[in-house]
C-alpha cells in the first residue's frame, strides 16, 4: 500500500521567540516519522513581530499567508492548502513537543478521519494549563459533546489533531475563532467520522507571554458552536422553561413572566436556527419553507394590533399579563425584522454578475 502523504501543520500569529525552535522540532519528527514524504507548512495569521522575518530565512518549510482572523481560520486555510492526505497540526508556542507525532503516524494505518491527542489521557506539565481551565472548562464542553454529539472524545480544547483533508473538506467548516476545535469534533460526530484518539504530552508553553484566548470570551464562543450545530438540544430547554413558567404561575409571576419570555424567545431562535442552517447548506426544511413563503409583516402586524388592543382592554388590576403581552410584542418585532433581513440578504440576494 502506497504511503500516505502527511502535511504537519503549524498555525502561527506573532510567535519570533518560539517559531525557530518549534520549525526545527516539527522537522525532526517529520524525518523520523515519515522520512521525506511530509511537508512543513507555517500558516501566518498576520504577524507583524519580525516572525516572517524569521521565516524567510528558514528552508524547507512552506508559508501560507492567512486573509481572515482566527486560530480557526488559519488552520482551515492550511489544511485547504496542504498537499498531505492527512494533515497534523500544533500550535507554534512549543507546549505540543513534535515527538507526539509518532503516536498519530501508528494510526495511519486505519485510516481515520480525525486523531485527537488528548491530554488528560497523556501527561500534562506543571503549570502548563490553568486551574480554571484544566478542572472547570475544558472537562464541561468535553462532557457537553459527548452527551450531545455521542463521540467519546476526553480532550476537546486539545491543539494536537490529525485530520483526512479529504474528509475536512466535506465538513463546510464556519467558524474562524477558537471555537473551530469544537465544531471540528461536533462535525465529525454529525457525519459519523472515524473518530480516534492518542494520549500525548503538553507542557507549559515557551513564548514567555500570555497566549492569545480569551478565557470567557473565547469559552463562550465554544458554547454557542456547540449547541447551534445541533439546535435540537435546545427542545430541552424549551420544555423546562415552559415547565418552570406554569409551576410557577400562582406562586410567583415574576418568575413565571420571566421563563414565559424565555420560552417565546426560544421558539422564536430555534425557526431562526433551523431558516439559518437550511440556506447555508441549501437544504430547505419544512420550518424554513414555511419561514419563506409565509408573510410575517402583515400577519405580525395583524397580531400585534390584537395584542395591543388585549393589552389595553385587560384591567390594569392584571398588570403582570399586560407587561408579558407587551414584552411579547417587543420579541416579535425584532425577529421578524431578523428573518425578513436574513431573507433579503442569503435567500433572496441578488446574484453576483
Amino acid at each position: 500500500m502506497k504511503a500516505k502523504f502527511v502535511t504537519i501543520l503549524i498555525p502561527c500569529l506573532d510567535e519570533d521567540s518560539t517559531i525557530s525552535r518549534v520549525v526545527v522540532d516539527a522537522k525532526i519528527a517529520g524525518k523520523k516519522n515519515f522520512g521525506k514524504n511530509f511537508e512543513l507548512v507555517i500558516s501566518d495569521n498576520g504577524s507583524t513581530d519580525g516572525t516572517l522575518k524569521i521565516l524567510n530565512k528558514l528552508k524547507g518549510i512552506r508559508v501560507i499567508n492567512v486573509p481572515v482572523k482566527g486560530y480557526g481560520a488559519a488552520l482551515h486555510w492550511g489544511i485547504m492548502k496542504a498537499k498531505g492526505d492527512y494533515v497534523i497540526f500544533a500550535d507554534a508556542d512549543l507546549s505540543y513537543p513534535f515527538s507526539n507525532i509518532k503516536k498519530f503516524a501508528a494510526k495511519l494505518k486505519d485510516s481515520p478521519d480525525l486523531v485527537l491527542g488528548s491530554r488528560y489521557r497523556g501527561k500534562i506539565g506543571k503549570h502548563a494549563m490553568p486551574i480554571l481551565h484544566k478542572f472547570v472548562g475544558t472537562p464541561l464542553l468535553t462532557l457537553l459533546i459527548r452527551i450531545i454529539y455521542g463521540i467519546p472524545t476526553t480532550d476537546c480544547n486539545s491543539g494536537m489533531r490529525m485530520v483526512n483533508k479529504k474528509f475536512y473538506k466535506k465538513l463546510n467548516m464556519r467558524n474562524s475563532g477558537m471555537e473551530w476545535a469544537s465544531e471540528l469534533l461536533c462535525k465529525t460526530a454529525i457525519k459519523n467520522g472515524n473518530y480516534e484518539e492518542v494520549p500525548i504530552n503538553y507542557v507549559k508553553d515557551k513564548r514567555g507571554r500570555s497566549p492569545h484566548l480569551s478565557s470567557w470570551a473565547d469559552g463562550w464562543r465554544h458554547l454557542k458552536a456547540i449547541i447551534l450545530l445541533k439546535p435540537n438540544i435546545l427542545y430541552l430547554f424549551l420544555l423546562l422553561f415552559t415547565y418552570i413558567s406554569i409551576i410557577f404561575y400562582k406562586r410567583n409571576f415574576t418568575i413565571s413572566f420571566l421563563f414565559a419570555d424565555f420560552s417565546v424567545i426560544l421558539i422564536l431562535s430555534i425557526a431562526t436556527l433551523d431558516l439559518l442552517s437550511s440556506l447555508i447548506d441549501s437544504k430547505i426544511t419544512k420550518i424554513a419553507s414555511f419561514l419563506l413563503k409565509f408573510r410575517l409583516v402583515p400577519i405580525t402586524l395583524l397580531l400585534t394590533a390584537i395584542l395591543g388592543l388585549s393589552t389595553f382592554l385587560i384591567p390594569n388590576s392584571r398588570l403582570g399579563s399586560k407587561l408579558f403581552m407587551a414584552s411579547v410584542m417587543g420579541i416579535l418585532f425584532m425577529w421578524v425584522f431578523l428573518i425578513e433581513t436574513i431573507k433579503t440578504h442569503l435567500a433572496n440576494r441578488l446574484p453576483n454578475v
